[in-house]
């Protein structure tokens, strides 16, 4: 994640501190920042065991005086069982059955946060992302929420 102001520190003992040159500071670099920048992306891998492993990244920025400070944290989906229980043994990709329908389902309600919706339009997602992905995938929460306003506007397939 690019980080602008003075300097920025990464919390996570994963990512190595960086320093970016002065871009904005004060007033300027607040404004620009407040109250926080968030991108939170979506990641697989399938092991050669064939155990597949589905986590959460999220990198946050916030202004403190004149610095940016960025941090990072991962952490597992969770399977979101309690809207639909299609695989309690966990997620899978790369076809069209009933572990990629709950990676689909856990995807959707973690970036959109609204039941209704990620009930609504899971299977597609499914159909169309899920099921397509290999050995390794990923997929922003912007990519997501692009992908639901669309099925809400009626200008999907």
């Amino acid at each position: 994640m690019e980080c602008l102001g003075a300097t920025a520190f990464v919390t996570d003992p994963g990512f190595q501190n960086t320093r970016h040159p002065p871009e904005l500071s004060g007033r300027a670099l607040r404004e620009a920042l407040a109250p926080s920048l968030l991108e939170k992306s979506y990641h697989g891998r399938r092991a050669p065991d064939g155990i597949g492993e589905v986590w959460v990244e999220e990198s946050k920025a916030n202004a403190v005086g004149d610095t940016v400070v960025c941090g990072s944290t991962r952490r597992p989906l969770p399977l979101c069982l309690e809207l639909r229980n299609h695989s309690p043994t966990g997620f899978a990709w790369g076809y069209g059955g009933s572990g990629p329908a709950q990676l689909a389902l856990a995807l959707l309600m973690d970036a959109i946060g609204n039941e209704e919706l990620a009930l609504t339009h899971y299977q597609d997602f499914k159909r169309e992302h899920v099921s397509n992905w290999g050995e390794r995938w990923s997929i922003t929460a912007r990519e997501i929420r692009a992908f639901v306003a669309q099925r809400q506007n009626g200008s999907g397939p």
